[in-house]
């Protein structure tokens, strides 16, 4: 794949810088914060100010300082930096992630957007009940102390794999090297970095090279399944090698074992036969927590956390143990999103109409007075094309004219037809319904 460019340009466009301003001072405690009201009230000033520092290549973070932190019961030192530098980089990284996203394989998860661990339990959960031969055994790994031990030269080549434009290259090697050693764990920048190492060296080769089937990533803990032993034990030789070339090692605490004994990772407890536990760990935290808080109102809190993951596993008596509350399906609480601006919203890509010409599709339904781009008042149309829920957007009175007509009729939509061009004036081209 070949390098990209022009990559400054989308980070520095108004939506982008303004987009992380707000990201970075959501919350009402950095709001009132000194150096939240501060950058409240020179909102332009601070936005103008860093995208010309990007723009030319110079933005760097200034400093930080190390504050200890608990996560899974280990004591951590991350770094913390100023508000203003987080907007930055916060600005950087979010197109930089969408440029190496597309770069990762499919069951990759953690700091990536719209991957999170559910989505990752999904794969799992999927694999082992369509593949049972495959899946019989299970081999976990955990990196040991990752982003301490990144080295960052070979970091910095994974960056010019990707990248070509020198003001960004030299941004994010400022970034990897802020630490003396290793990367930062509280950048922001370094979740993504960190993937991208991982995903050249430790993801591709496994299945590029070995051509490994069922190989699951969150963050530095893989998991790989296979249907021997010793088909895993070859795997477990393979993953040393490629990350002991890049001066990585895997924790002693690796093991092979057979899935039945459930497979513990993501927070979750997987089973061969579908059935999945929450971990021993995280319900030990909640009853201790549910026993100890007396507030109703963090208690809800509480509940609410604790159901975002408990409505993935198989644990509604243990749900109702600990909160006294039922859980009850999404599906039966019969609750729909209704936007503040009363637009419908319609599933599927947006394509072009020029696209749809000649071509047999299914009209659904439409909404009008959408602002786009392309000016006010535009009408969004949704389609099926082939079974597949499509959308594209029109200014033409006359379909905006007829789509309403049909709204009138008591079995209007949905209707077939095709769309056609017709020419009129000078040469100019129209789109109507045949």
């Amino acid at each position: 794949m070949r390098r990209e460019g022009h990559i400054i340009e989308e980070i520095v466009e108004y939506g982008n810088m303004s987009d992380s301003f707000d990201q970075v001072l959501r919350g009402t405690k950095r709001k009132r914060s000194r150096q939240g009201r501060w950058l409240l009230a020179h909102r332009d000033e601070v936005i103008a100010k860093l995208s010309a520092d990007i723009a030319s290549g110079t933005f760097a973070v200034s400093g930080y300082r190390d504050r200890e932190i608990v996560e899974g019961g280990k004591l951590r030192k991350i770094q913390v930096l100023t508000m203003y530098d987080r907007i930055g980089v916060h600005a950087i990284m979010a197109v930089v992630d969408k440029h190496i996203r597309r770069r990762f394989i499919r069951t990759t998860s953690a700091s990536i957007k719209e991957r999170g661990m559910h989505d990752l339990l999904e794969y799992i959960r999927r694999d082992l009940k369509d593949d049972p031969e495959g899946t019989q055994f299970c081999y976990k790994f955990d990196i040991r102390k990752f982003y301490e031990s990144v080295d960052q030269d070979v970091l910095k080549q994974c960056v010019r794999r990707v990248f070509k434009d020198r003001r960004l290259i030299q941004m994010l090697d400022g970034f990897i090297t802020m630490m003396p050693e290793g990367i930062s764990i509280g950048l922001r920048s370094s979740q993504g970095l960190g993937n991208l190492l991982l995903s050249v060296y430790l993801d591709h080769c496994l299945k590029d090279e070995y051509g490994i089937r069922h190989f699951y990533r969150y963050c530095d803990d893989g998991v790989v399944l296979g249907k021997s032993k010793a088909e895993l034990w070859m795997i477990r030789d393979a993953v040393h090698e490629c990350v002991g070339k890049i001066g990585l090692e895997v924790k002693a605490n690796e093991r092979v074992f057979p899935t039945s004994e459930g497979i513990d990772f993501l927070g979750y407890v997987i089973y061969n036969d579908e059935h999945v536990e929450l971990r021993k760990r995280i319900k030990k935290k909640m009853a201790r927590k549910m026993h100890e808080v007396k507030s109703r109102k963090r208690r809800a809190v509480l509940t609410a956390s604790f159901y975002g993951m408990a409505k993935h596993a198989d644990c509604n008596k243990l749900f109702n143990k600990l909160t006294g509350k039922t859980m009850k399906s999404f599906k039966d609480l019969k609750v729909a999103y209704k936007p503040e601006d009363g637009k419908k919203r319609f599933p599927g890509a947006v394509v072009s109409i020029r696209e749809l010409v000649n071509l047999p599709i299914v009209v659904k339904d439409f909404e009008t007075g959408i602002k786009t781009e392309q000016g006010e008042d535009r009408c969004i149309v949704a389609i099926e094309q082939n079974g597949e829920a499509k959308k594209f957007f029109t200014n033409s009175e006359e379909m905006k004219n007829i789509l309403a007509q049909i709204r009138e009729m008591p079995d209007g939509f949905p209707f077939e037809t095709t769309i056609k061009t017709e020419t009129f004036g000078k040469g100019r081209t129209k789109y109507v319904f045949s």
